[in-house]
């Protein structure tokens, strides 16, 4: 039966994601219509609006424009003085209302964060490439990739949950499932670009739904992971294809270099 359910699984193709705004969300123009790009982010100061590989993110007014007056003196050291100057124009700021704005725009960077570096007692620098293009490339543009999809079976809800968030806060889409026949009930149209799978589970193992999968020639890196693990075990994972064999507790390091290599293996989707 199980084999016939991997048959209703779509064909591992390279999936068309795509993400763009609403017309009614459109940028306004203005005398100066640029966008600002940098690492996976572009900036766009009329509008507002910080993209992280094309979705919106959520930063607040005040972190948004130390963003932009960082991003405008890329490379050189802008003192408190003129980030005050700029940012509070008509009013008295305290010190720690900078450092507390400054910590609120890395907090939106997430692991992006220390590229604003702080100059001890005299201010902070922008030190990543920007690119400044016209804000017409942004609407000419065919398609924002969205970002790669994780999908995560573990019938240990405290696992899901801390993986989801790990996976969230590099940018990435995660789905969660606590069982197999859980995934194969929710299959999209496309599959996912890695699965991080646990071998213990309710009913089939994930040993042998990966060894399924691979019987069924669907082509999809998975990662396992494992509190009970032993050497014949990883081993039969490795030699059914497994990207990687990872036992709990999981370094945060471990896992992610193993979910790059995984969506690396299925994708050109940045990551």
């Amino acid at each position: 039966m199980l084999i016939q359910n991997l048959a209703d699984l779509p064909l591992p193709t390279q999936p068309t994601r795509s993400w763009s705004a609403p017309a009614s969300e459109a940028p306004e123009t203005s005398d100066d219509p640029s966008i600002i790009r940098f690492r996976h982010y572009c900036a766009l100061p009329r509008a507002r609006q910080l993209l992280a590989l094309g979705q919106p993110l959520e930063i607040g007014s005040r972190a948004f424009d130390l963003l932009i007056v960082l991003l405008e003196s890329r490379g050189t050291l802008v003192t408190k003085k003129e980030i005050v100057k700029r940012v509070w124009p008509s009013t008295l700021v305290e010190d720690s209302n900078l450092r507390v704005q400054m910590t609120a725009l890395r907090k939106v960077l997430g692991k992006d964060g220390d590229i604003i570096k702080t100059v001890p007692g005299r201010g902070y620098m922008f030190a990543a490439e920007t690119v400044q293009e016209p804000l017409a490339s942004l609407s000419s543009e065919p398609s924002v990739r969205e970002p790669p999809t994780v999908a995560v079976i573990d019938d240990d809800r405290n696992v899901r949950e801390a993986l989801h968030s790990l996976l969230r806060s590099e940018g990435l889409r995660v789905e969660l499932f606590g069982s197999i026949p859980e995934f194969l009930d929710n299959i999209r149209s496309a599959l996912p670009d890695c699965v991080v799978l646990d071998v213990w589970l309710p009913g089939q193992s994930g040993l042998d739904f990966h060894e399924d999968l691979v019987r069924a020639k669907l082509r999809l890196p998975v990662v396992f992971i494992s509190g009970h693990a032993d050497v014949p075990m990883s081993v039969r994972a490795m030699k059914s294809g497994a990207v990687e064999f990872l036992t709990k507790p999981i370094r945060r390091r471990d896992l992610l270099r193993a979910v790059r290599q995984a969506i690396a293996l299925s994708s050109t989707a940045p990551f």
